[in-house]
């Protein structure tokens, strides 16, 4: 089986050599998308004689010359923010049974009907008409996902899998490693950083921040591109405006040059979710608004919280038993030696629903001649 998987990179090893540009570009505009993509090439790795990501932009001929099966990479594409539509008539062009993993509905709250652009209904479309087998081949989120494909009558095409992430460490274990770990004292915070334009969510960024400098914590940067540049100390490709903006967001009272010292000292960005998950090894708690950057922390067996503040980050959680809180519960002064009580973890919840999505995962992959059953045996017979 030759698999030719749309999307970004799971890692940028030359990063060291390059601009944030660089990362920004490869990682498809947000760092947390390794986690994404490596759960998902760690998934089909085991299953397939080849397995190469390739662009969007790639020419169909390519594509059904050299591969037997194409995948398409998916994240919170539901949604007026994203028209697909460009992207449909490349795919249409390729001959070859289609499945997509992992796609997303985008909304202010789980309760929203959402408007999906006739672009982005076209690109459905052509990837249901490309289904391999009778299975399902849509992959989604979670159940507010699956509700805005059968709205449009595409639900016999699409499955529940959570995201391929949740399935990155293989140990039938892992919700007990991580119970075990909450009952040592919280000393070390990593904090995936949210974007300083959420100003519903400033307040308890500004806290989050205190306690990643009270804790000799880190403040890991996942997306725009300015706060990439930001934790790779690239200050002077930021606007002064966009700088000052981050500066009075996240760390207000501090002088341009303290801020400065201030991102020298706590701000980081990976450039792979395995470098990731090794250095979240080294911290007690990791919380946010990043979800991703949570799911790494998780993977790596450390205790995390999600910080909920849309329908995503909402159904992610839910889908997946992700410890988590709407950001509109949480007061903006919480401290460290709290995060164990504000985000309570349920380990049956946890290790049942990756048995169940590791089950979902296996049938709609199987439906296109992939098994990935070996690989996730432990998982699937916990």
């Amino acid at each position: 089986m030759r698999i030719a998987v749309y999307s970004g990179s799971y890692q940028v090893p030359d990063s060291f050599e390059n601009s944030s540009e660089h990362i920004f570009n490869l990682c498809g505009g947000n760092t947390g998308n390794f986690a994404i993509i490596y759960g998902l090439f760690r998934m089909l790795d085991s299953a397939a004689s080849v397995v190469e990501i390739v662009p969007w932009s790639i020419d169909p001929v390519y594509v059904n010359e050299n591969f037997d099966l194409v995948i398409f990479a998916c994240a919170n594409m539901l949604g007026p923010h994203t028209d697909l539509g460009p992207v449909a008539p490349m795919l249409k062009a390729v001959d070859l049974p289609i499945i997509a993993v992992g796609l997303g509905a985008q909304a202010k709250s789980i309760s929203d009907v959402v408007e999906i652009p006739a672009g982005t209904r076209q690109w459905l479309d052509v990837i249901a008409e490309a289904a391999p087998s009778g299975a399902p081949n849509i992959g989604v989120r979670g159940d507010f996902t699956y509700a805005q494909l059968e709205r449009i009558g595409l639900s016999e095409r699409a499955i529940v899998t959570g995201c391929p992430s949740i399935l990155l460490n293989l140990n039938p274990e892992l919700g007990a490693q991580i119970s075990g770990a909450r009952e040592k004292s919280i000393f070390r915070v990593a904090v995936p950083a949210g974007l300083p334009y959420w100003p519903e969510l400033m307040l308890l960024e500004r806290n989050l921040v205190q306690i990643v400098e009270s804790t000799s914590g880190i403040y890991v940067g996942q997306h725009d591109i300015d706060m990439i540049r930001l934790c790779r100390r690239e200050l002077n490709k930021i606007k002064p405006e966009i700088l000052g903006h981050f500066n009075r967001y996240i760390a207000p009272g501090k002088s341009e040059a303290e801020f400065e010292r201030w991102c020298q000292r706590y701000a980081v960005c990976f450039n792979s979710a395995p470098a990731w998950m090794e250095a979240m090894k080294s911290f007690d708690f990791v919380v946010g608004a990043r979800f991703h950057g949570i799911m790494l922390a998780l993977q790596a067996g450390v205790p995390a919280g999600v910080i909920a503040h849309d329908s995503r980050t909402v159904e992610l959680c839910q889908t997946m038993a992700i410890p988590f809180r709407l950001y509109q519960e949480l007061k903006s002064d919480f401290k460290a030696s709290e995060l164990y009580d504000l985000f309570p973890f349920d380990e049956h919840a946890f290790s049942m629903r990756r048995k169940e999505l590791a089950e979902r995962f296996n049938i709609l992959l199987a439906g296109g001649g992939v098994y990935i059953g070996d690989r996730y045996s432990g998982v699937l017979n916990s």
